[in-house]
């Protein structure tokens, strides 16, 4: 494999003739001067970094260089049972006091304390801790430290984890990933990868010693395996004198790394894996080539940049061919997809995939390799890549725009790859500039010898995944591999294609509307009220300078829609539609080519009560944005040819998610809460054959055929002056009638009373999957709305002591407010867990005693205090995010509540007593629905 990586450095330096102008790619890139990086004498690798977005905020990691793969045969799964032992207690924070601390300054356990384990990785993090004092950032040090070396791993925690985790392994077991198990000794066939299980076996969980947990954190959690990553609102100096203090007493190794690189053994015949399961959700073909990674030691030089840059811009080309042919109309395949990836330390891939119809697995591996193959022997075109340059630099660019604005949890991951894999961390403007400087270099000779390059006969790995169903057609190895073979033999024709230079509409067609009115709003906006009776809230910010976020919402929806219609406007079906349709005279296809260079989209969707157009763009490409939203309503695009390839997947997808336990709980979930209520379904092969473009049509131009009355909100980076004339020659002139659109009162809402629904199924990995809902009618209100979320918030800190920790009887159990303006004001309460089925019975009963023990004594002082602390921490970071001021805009101007001004009061007054009465009053009205789906005997 290693001549792959040499000839690739060979046919890019060939092409390079000056270096004047630009980084010498010979010579190692520059990483970020804001970051103080070193080692201590431990050999603890430390990254710290000033960033005050938001304020007052910090993340903290500690990224340890090892996983699973470093377990030996009586540590299966060890690594990420530890991961859950470092949240158990440590030396200076035992049991559950640093998760009491951090939840106590408002942290929140799942969302702000966290931990993650991959093969050969695992990761533990703080994000977004408030720094309030001194005192937390010395804590979260603390924390930091316990983890690498003074993690307590006591034999009655372990014992109480066990539980958790195999009920988590029960949750996971799904048939994407027992597929993924399964396509193991494939991958990574010879090594020992091909064996390497991430959570290990119920049995192995159950009954491994307290022992082999101990030895696996005393071998490999060292300092010379780890790194700590500060990024946040902190005096870097401080921090750094503080780390070096703390971390002193953690001892350097005195015996080398034990950790050694383990190789994927190459092979000369492909490797062909054929595997099935019943739950299956489709059919899929993977097609891998082994190669050698970049080696550390060569990873910061620019010459690597380049050639990071040729596979982008080849990717880029190859998925825009893909999405190109699964757009047509008997499409030989219904997606398809290429990458550059790594699959270990030791090894990339170069990874195709294409999905395919149930049956039809060979011919869509045929028409990818047919694909791969044009492209090893012809290349690409001069306007492919000068697509994917432009595309690529705007990129870059709008990444140095906004470069000041980064929030810190965006500065993390550079820090560690640059930990595991020597990736240079690069400034944005400065990364801007190398690529500037390299671009004329990239030349489409040189990149085609590239591409052709990188498709080797040796050291393929295919595997054929598929339902396992009587009757369907899957593919013997020898006939992969007959496949494989009848391609290269085959006369081939080189890719074309057809640029339009059409605009998007026609400017100087439309007649522009007015400003009638102009105000001033509340919230630091403006009103312009149009001649067509559409209002404008507009608010601009800086705080991401190549932002601007764009919403039109009309009241109708699915509410003014005839019931026989509603198949076809089935969120999924129009998610599809709208994703695959272009506008005008462009296809979707012809609608992205015609977009390069530009960051803008814009997309129609279709809610219960109200319709309109989201979008965003870069402040430059405003305009564009406006002329999408007018041809999305103007100029909609209904083609049956190209309605046909999103029908296409629909069929072959849904058929198989119809066997699948999640799909089989949705159904019924759907149907017991909203009493089967035509205008509450889920897509199901029933509805797909009442679907067809002429209904979707119909209830389209039914909904945007009057704009009077749509409420538009703009907010991010933009001039009023500039913006005014574009808003009022493409929203001005929308179509309008003289009355305001209005929705339609029905009655689709979840039901009132007692109801119980307990049903079993077949299904591959059995547990039962408990889902309570409580609700109650209640004002639509701020306070009403906070209250609930307080009782979410109570009730999940609860699960997590009494289902996770106490009982183990569940890996987690998720508790959502749910808050309903129309048809009728009311709110839920949805809790929904797995458990063993031997379990469910007395899981229910802790769930009720909980609730009852809410209902009868108050919750905790602790509990509302840790609410109060982590609704006011959110607050504070929503602030600075545009996608906040959007939503409180629209909620003011469209519903008339104002969820802003007395937010913090609401919050700071939350008392036990006060939400007692409201979650008595809550229950009170007796409304429960009781949901569970276990596995038939």
């Amino acid at each position: 494999m290693r001549k792959y990586l040499t000839t690739l450095i060979v046919l890019l330096l060939a092409g390079i003739t000056g270096i004047a102008q630009m980084a010498n790619p010979q010579e190692p890139l520059k990483n970020d001067p804001a970051i103080k990086i070193g080692k201590l004498e431990n050999g603890l690798t430390y990254y710290i970094r000033h960033n005050a977005k938001p304020e007052q905020r910090a993340e903290f990691y500690l990224f340890t260089n090892v996983g699973a793969i470093q377990e030996n045969e009586r540590q299966d799964g060890l690594a990420h049972f530890l991961e859950h032992m470092a949240l158990n207690g440590t030396k200076n924070l035992p049991g559950k006091m640093m998760i009491n601390y951090l939840e106590s300054i408002g942290c929140s356990f799942g969302r702000n304390i966290n931990a993650s384990t991959g093969v050969e990785q695992t990761m533990y993090m703080l994000n977004n801790v408030p720094m309030l004092r001194e005192g937390v950032l010395d804590t979260c040090l603390l924390i930091l430290h316990d983890y690498s070396y003074f993690v307590s791993n006591l034999p009655e925690e372990i014992d109480l984890e066990r539980g958790v985790i195999i009920e988590e392994l029960r949750t996971r077991r799904d048939a994407q990933w027992r597929m993924f198990e399964a396509s193991l000794p494939y991958l990574y066939k010879g090594s020992k990868y091909a064996e390497c299980n991430l959570i290990g076996t119920i049995e192995g969980i159950s009954t491994f010693p307290y022992h082999e947990l101990v030895e696996f954190y005393e071998t490999w959690y060292r300092p010379d395996h780890q790194a700590v990553i500060i990024v946040g609102d902190i005096d870097v100096d401080q921090v750094y004198n503080k780390l070096v203090a703390l971390f002193e007493d953690i001892p350097k190794p005195d015996t080398p790394s034990p950790k050694k690189l383990i190789p994927i053994p190459e092979n000369d015949d492909p490797i062909i894996g054929i595997i099935t399961d019943p739950e299956a959700q489709g059919t899929s073909v993977t097609f891998v080539i082994k190669t050698d990674p970049i080696p550390n030691e060569m990873r910061p030089l620019g010459m690597i940049y380049m050639v990071d840059m040729f596979k982008s811009f080849i990717t880029r080309m190859m998925n825009d061919r893909f999405q190109e042919i699964a757009s047509q109309p008997n499409a030989p395949f219904l997606g398809a997809s290429m990458q550059f990836a790594s699959l270990t330390t030791s090894a990339d891939v170069t990874l195709f995939a294409v999905a395919a119809k149930d049956g039809e697995s060979s011919q869509s591996f045929q028409a990818l390799l047919m694909e791969v193959e044009k492209m090893r022997r012809y290349g690409f075109t001069d306007s492919e890549l000068e697509r994917a340059k432009t595309n690529y630099l705007r990129g870059l660019e709008r990444a140095a725009e906004n470069a000041p604005d980064r929030m810190n949890a965006e500065l993390v991951r550079p820090m560690i790859n640059h930990f595991a894999y020597n990736q240079p961390i690069l400034d944005p403007a400065y990364e801007l500039q190398v690529a500037q400087g390299y671009m004329p270099f990239i030349q489409l000779d040189q990149l085609n010898q590239i591409a052709a390059q990188v498709i080797t006969e040796e050291n393929r790995v295919v595997l054929v995944n598929s339902p396992e169903r009587e009757g369907l057609a899957i593919p013997t190895e020898e006939e992969v591999q007959a496949l494989m073979d009848s391609v290269e033999e085959m006369e081939l024709e080189a890719y074309e294609e057809e640029v339009s230079d059409e605009p998007i509409v026609d400017v100087q067609a439309i007649v522009p509307g007015t400003v009638v009115k102009e105000e001033e709003g509340v919230f630091g906006t403006t009103l312009w009220n149009l001649s067509n009776g559409i209002k404008v809230i507009v608010k601009p910010t800086e705080y991401r300078k190549d932002e601007v976020l764009f919403t039109l919402k009309n009241d109708g929806g699915h509410s003014i829609i005839p019931e026989e219609l509603l198949p076809s406007i089935e969120s999924n079906v129009f998610m599809m539609w709208s994703q695959s349709s272009g506008v005008g005279a462009f296809s979707h296809t012809a609608l992205k080519r015609k977009l390069t260079g530009t960051i803008v989209q814009a997309s129609p969707y279709l809610d219960g009560y109200s319709h309109g157009i989201s979008g965003s763009a870069s402040p430059q490409d405003l305009e564009t944005l406006m002329q999408l939203v007018y041809a999305h309503i103007v100029t909609p695009r209904f083609e049956e040819n190209e309605f046909e390839a999103p029908m296409a997947q629909l069929r072959a997808i849904v058929p198989n998610l119809e066997q699948t336990p999640d799909f089989k709980l949705q159904k019924e979930l759907v149907k017991t809460l909203f009493n089967n209520n035509p205008r509450s379904q889920i897509v199901s092969s029933e509805l797909l054959d009442k679907i067809s473009l002429q209904n979707i049509e119909e209830a389209y131009k039914t909904c945007f055929a009057n704009m009077n009355g749509a409420l538009v909100t703009i907010v991010g980076n933009v001039d009023l002056e500039t913006l005014k004339p574009l808003v009022e020659r493409y929203i001005g002139s929308l179509p309008a009638d003289s009355q305001p659109a209005t929705w339609i009162p029905n009655d689709n809402r979840i039901q009132k009373g007692k109801i119980d629904n307990h049903f079993t199924i077949e299904m591959e990995t059995p547990k039962t999957t408990i889902v309570n809902v409580y609700t109650a009618d209640m004002e639509y209100n701020l306070k009403n709305s906070i209250y609930m979320e307080a009782v979410q918030s109570i009730l999940n800190m609860a699960y997590i002591q009494s289902l996770r920790e106490d009982e183990g009887g569940t890996y987690g159990a998720s508790v959502q407010k749910i808050m309903v303006d129309r048809p009728q004001e009311y709110g839920a309460i949805i809790i929904a867990f797995d458990t063993d089925p031997e379990k469910q019975e007395r899981m229910r009963h802790i769930v009720e005693e909980d609730i009852v023990n809410v209902r009868d004594n108050g919750p905790s002082e602790e509990y509302v205090n840790k609410t109060i602390e982590n609704f006011l921490k959110n607050r504070q970071e929503n602030l600075i995010a545009n996608s906040f001021w959007r939503q409180v805009i629209t909620s003011y101007y469209d519903d008339g509540i104002d969820t802003f001004t007395d937010y913090e009061n609401i919050v700071k007054g939350l008392k036990p007593a006060t939400l007692q009465e409201f979650f008595r009053d809550f229950l009170g009205q007796g409304n429960f629905i009781d949901i569970s789906m276990s596995p038939a005997l």
